[in-house]
């Protein structure tokens, strides 16, 4: 059996590198966990933790060999532009130059094998489909062992900063289309248990990709999100039904005369909520059990996700309010 003790993390301080460390936290001293930023994050590793902090040039090759030297795993959750090909590359070519054995790939959101994935433009979501490529071949050839998770988009996020269709503080939803498309979405306190437990038993997950869905069947869609917001806040929603199908196309026509910038925004909300297109049902790749992640009610998401948030969270409003793009 593989053993990881010496743990490095790369973004630290984002909502993923968070969710992962706290629950990496709860074994105590089972890890040596070392926090890499960027010289100019004001990132502070959590009170009363073992947590060593350690800073690097990200574009760096020797900058990052340096601080990955004596580490057993590095978990990248840095997200932006250090998630194109060659950022990503340099940061996994320094692990196995420093003599990592296990590396944890910035997958987290997306089914990327489906062709409405891999058609999004690499320039705005990342090489993600290249990087897991890549390192199919370094696991294969034995330099590095990999493995990535993947729950759909953040549940919590998605909820209450404007994506999912739905304005909380403002009892504004925008339904999609039917609303009825299903969704694949996951919190990240499950995201952050799933991954602490990949950590915890490496050998059942080496060298392959991670799927988790805490919900069952046909148990999330817009619609039922919407029915249990009303029911949690005992309140009606204003509801403003929105054509998907013109978002989609207008977006596919943006893409096809290469302007990816107008096109991303319906291609994300196509992909999750127009039934013609979605590509997102990896129903058939969830191995919830593997990884302990156990199955979950959309009440009780929900009711943490605005007792976390708040009622009154604001939203995204470009987010939120996606209209067809003209063409």
């Amino acid at each position: 059996m593989t053993e990881l003790k010496n743990i490095a993390v790369l973004g630290p301080g984002g909502n993923v590198g968070t969710a992962i460390i706290n629950e990496l936290l709860k074994d105590e001293t089972r890890f040596s966990i070392t926090a890499i930023t960027r010289a100019t994050s004001t990132y502070t590793p959590p009170p009363n933790s073992n947590i060593t902090h350690k800073t690097a040039d990200y574009t760096s090759f020797d900058s990052l060999s340096q601080v990955f030297a004596g580490q057993d795993a590095v978990i990248n959750c840095i997200t932006g532009g250090a998630t194109h090909y060659d950022p990503s590359k340099l940061i996994i070519d320094a692990a196995i130059a420093a003599g990592v054995k296990f590396f944890f790939a910035n997958e987290f959101v997306g089914y990327l094998t489906r062709h409405q994935f891999k058609r999004l433009p690499e320039a705005f979501v990342g090489a993600k489909v290249r990087i897991r490529g890549y390192l199919e071949e370094l696991g294969a050839q034995g330099k590095i062992a990999w493995t990535s998770l993947n729950g759909g988009p953040f549940f919590d996020m998605w909820l209450m900063k404007g994506p999912a269709g739905f304005d909380i503080a403002n009892r504004q939803a925008r339904i999609y289309g039917t609303g009825d498309n299903p969704l694949f979405w996951t919190p990240l306190p499950a995201i952050g248990l799933a991954a602490a437990n990949m950590i915890r038993d490496p050998d059942p997950i080496r060298n392959r990709p991670i799927y988790i869905f805490p919900f069952t069947g046909r148990q999330l869609t817009q619609n039922i999100l919407l029915s249990t917001l009303e029911t949690v806040l005992n309140t009606k929603f204003n509801v403003e039904n929105v054509d998907v199908k013109k978002i989609h196309e207008h977006a596919m026509i943006a893409l096809e005369r290469g302007e990816g910038a107008k096109a991303m925004k319906g291609l994300t909300v196509g992909n999750q909520f127009y039934e013609g297109d979605s590509g997102n049902d990896f129903s058939h790749l969830v191995e919830n059990e593997l990884v302990g992640v156990k199955a979950a009610s959309v009440e009780d998401a929900v009711r943490d996700a605005i007792q976390r948030y708040g009622e009154d969270c604001k939203i995204v409003e470009g987010m939120f309010r996606v209209e067809a793009c003209e063409i």
